[in-house]
């Protein structure tokens, strides 16, 4: 398993090849976006896409209520075993298309991280996941979205073989104007709005790619 392999940092960011790239990339990743979260203790937070918890540790001590959401099992597990007896934590295994307020068991977030997880999904899915956070958002909630895009136009990599990973994945990489035609008729029309958008990284360095760029974008709905 991958994770055993390389690491919970690097299983997810995929540098593993890279040197100390994917622990720079967290610490600047996590020093950039914590801030936007604007958290004091009192939020309620859905972590969709939570892989290893690389986030949930962060963001656990900082919230009244966090609940984190993967696909993978083996990934999962190892967040949920760094948990344990935290009980303002859940998990569940589920896909981000899945989300509902019956399959999560609860509603009324708050706060809305989803890091890297668009990428995977096709329009139809992302539409989906958004229409989903809508649905379970608190009257005033708040998503920081950060996703790699298209610096140029859309990028759709299919059964693409990656000598990080070893193996081949499929992709989707988006330009911003694709991103947000997809949160119109979904968070816009749900009484959020885009409140602020920028780069991820300050060094060019730690982006690592010139058909991508790493991208934030925070959303509120008041």
């Amino acid at each position: 398993m991958r994770l055993a392999e390389v690491g919970p940092t690097k299983a997810v960011i995929y540098q593993d090849k890279q040197g100390d790239l994917a622990e720079r990339r967290d610490a600047a990743e996590v020093a950039r976006l914590l801030p936007l979260l604007r958290l004091d203790g009192s939020q309620a937070l859905l972590d969709v896409g939570c892989g290893t918890g690389r986030w949930s540790r962060r963001l656990a001590p900082r919230l009244a209520r966090y609940h984190g959401v993967d696909a993978t099992e083996g990934l999962l597990e190892h967040a949920r075993v760094q948990h344990l007896g935290d009980k303002h934590c859940r998990f569940s295994l589920l896909r981000a298309d899945q989300l509902s307020a019956a399959a999560l068991g609860e509603s009324g977030f708050d706060r809305f991280l989803c890091a890297g997880i668009c990428m995977y999904l096709n329009d139809a899915q992302v539409s989906s996941l958004f229409a989903a956070i809508a649905e379970v958002s608190a009257p005033r909630a708040l998503l920081l979205l950060r996703e790699p895009i298209a610096v140029d136009e859309r990028l759709t990599l299919v059964g693409h073989y990656s000598n990080e990973l070893e193996h081949d994945y499929h992709a989707v990489y988006r330009s911003v104007p694709e991103l947000l035609a997809l949160i119109g008729p979904t968070l816009l029309a749900a009484g959020y709005r885009l409140v602020d958008q920028g780069d991820v990284y300050a060094e060019d360095a730690l982006n690592n790619r010139a058909e991508t760029r790493q991208c934030w974008f925070v959303l509120e709905r008041a």
